[in-house]
């Protein structure tokens, strides 16, 4: 073997011994077609046309924050909505939500059209036509793997979204880092996807659960003793602002 070899293969041995001890890896070829991590996507949407009058769109959509703190709650927020001029109802609503929430019951809030909340509510052609209303927990019922709200018919008016809210405490045992995805969701209503019902399983939304600001944790530390809610209420005491002053005042006086 000649010097000049002889020498290349003594470099070649130094430089692999020099990687292995300083804990340095070659990374392996990415393998073609591995699939990346799914994206955490807050919103997703679904549009329908119309049986009769396909330019009318129906559209769906679901949402959620981008992110959550830990030891608080989440928010899956279902909308319909339509292009058309007509008024079509919404008599039921299910909503999946992931699989570490599906044992919560949640907390449901409507938005909905409402004649009596607007013009014949005595507010005018310019009165509010959006009706607001938590439903009682009686009627938040869970159906499988779903929770499920229902009514005679909740309007859908031209420009004005029909919402359903469907809030979930979230388990201590849910941290940091976690990604809740929803599952779909299902709407029954008339006058046209509701002969059946229409199932929507890719209607989803992603939440990322982050850690607690100061002000969440504070929230959670009153909340751990019995001191009352993160919205800053003591039990029935009243609210940690109402107590402040009362309580400057007896050490001042």
């Amino acid at each position: 073997m000649s010097p000049r070899s002889l020498r290349t293969r003594l470099v070649s041995v130094a430089a692999a011994a020099a990687i292995a001890g300083g804990g340095l890896a070659v990374a392996p070829s990415p393998v073609a077609g591995t699939a990346a991590a799914a994206e955490c996507k807050a919103s997703s949407t679904y549009t329908v046309s119309d049986a009769v009058i396909p330019s009318i769109k129906y559209i769906f959509e679901k949402s959620t924050d981008a992110k959550v703190a830990q030891g608080t709650a989440v928010k899956y927020t279902i909308a319909a909505s339509t292009t058309g001029a007509g008024n079509p109802y919404i008599q039921g609503v299910w909503d999946t939500p992931p699989a570490a929430l599906r044992d919560v019951k949640p907390t449901v809030k409507v938005k909905s059209f409402t004649l009596l909340g607007g013009i014949l509510g005595g507010g005018g052609i310019f009165g509010n036509l959006i009706q607001e209303k938590t439903i009682d927990p009686v009627g938040v019922v869970k159906d499988g793997d779903s929770w499920k709200i229902s009514h005679t018919g909740w309007a859908i008016f031209a420009s004005e979204a029909y919402t359903a809210e469907f809030t979930y405490a979230l388990p201590s045992d849910v941290g940091v880092g976690k990604q809740l995805t929803s599952g779909g969701a299902t709407v029954k209503g008339t006058p046209d996807w509701s002969i059946a019902t229409l199932r929507m399983p890719n209607l989803t939304a992603c939440t990322t659960v982050r850690g607690q600001n100061a002000g969440e944790s504070i929230g959670g530390s009153l909340d751990d003793n019995g001191l009352g809610s993160a919205e800053g209420q003591l039990s029935s005491t009243g609210s940690l602002a109402d107590m402040i002053p009362g309580i400057v005042g007896g050490l001042m006086g």
